[in-house]
């Protein structure tokens, strides 16, 4: 099935709304992973309301799944069970929440950054998608967890510094993995917009996303009770998500219980 990165070389891309938005309308099983080594977004914003009210802990996530198999080499998709935890409302939808702290970053390591990449890999052939937010490039960014990827997302805005600092990740990038599993996030006003900054960096739209700050507000920050589902961003993140799911994820026999299933749903504990 379909293994997705998505990070940026430049604050306020819009990659952590993009991920929320993306598995909000996925349309099949999904984990999110919120890998962003300075700190996660995912759970105190898009979250936040359920991890106030007690349905969502930080004390399960990337951090507790690397301690739990630090004696291991590879980890197969049943080491995520327990670690991972259901969004309400979304019942297609599991997180894997981020670290909280520099402190948490450090526990994390290379070490624990494969182990994961081994285990979300393993998880994404039995059956379910994989969705990982990255976060901003930095010295701590999880690499074994790009190389994994089956399309690796750039998020950037059409401007020139976006632009300028796109370029330099990208160039590190195709060193690591082929040119056609790159592909550019672009938040932009016009699609027009988005094919002009694609041309500058040098890769294809993988996925465009309106500036809808009304609507992002509740994927970056938890504003609202409720889901915009009626608004622009949501429209398009529902296009997005069908066309990256079938665009990545082969034909298969018809479905049966797997160990995936499981781990999903031990997940939810």
């Amino acid at each position: 099935m379909a293994f997705v990165t998505m990070l940026s070389a430049k604050c306020s891309p819009g990659i952590t709304t993009a991920v929320a938005a993306l598995a909000m309308v996925w349309p099949n099983r999904l984990l999110v992973v919120d890998a962003d080594p300075a700190g996660g977004d995912l759970l105190p914003g898009w979250g936040g309301q359920w991890l106030v009210d007690g349905r969502l802990s930080s004390e399960r996530g990337v951090v507790s799944f690397a301690a739990a198999t630090r004696h291991l080499d590879s980890v197969p998709s049943e080491g995520l069970a327990g670690h991972v935890q259901e969004i309400p409302g979304h019942d297609h939808v599991r997180l894997l929440a981020g670290v909280t702290s520099r402190t948490q970053e450090g526990a994390m390591g290379d070490d624990g950054w494969r182990r994961l990449a081994s285990a979300t890999r393993d998880l994404a052939r039995e059956g379910p998608d994989v969705l990982i937010d990255a976060g901003r490039w930095t010295p701590a960014t999880p690499w074994p967890l790009i190389a994994e990827a089956d399309l690796v997302l750039v998020g950037m805005r059409p401007s020139l510094r976006h632009i300028s600092a796109a370029l330099l990740l990208i160039s590190t990038l195709r060193e690591l993995i082929p040119i056609t599993r790159l592909g550019a996030l672009v938040s932009a006003t016009t699609s027009s917009e988005a094919d002009r900054v694609a041309r500058a960096v040098g890769i294809p739209v993988g996925v465009e996303l309106p500036d809808d700050p009304a609507a992002a507000r509740f994927f970056s920050d938890g504003a609202g009770s409720h889901a915009p589902r009626r608004s622009a961003l949501v429209r398009t993140s529902r296009k997005a998500a069908l066309r990256l799911h079938r665009s990545l994820t082969p034909p298969t026999p018809p479905a049966t219980t797997t160990v995936a299933d499981g781990v999903l749903k031990a997940g939810t504990a």
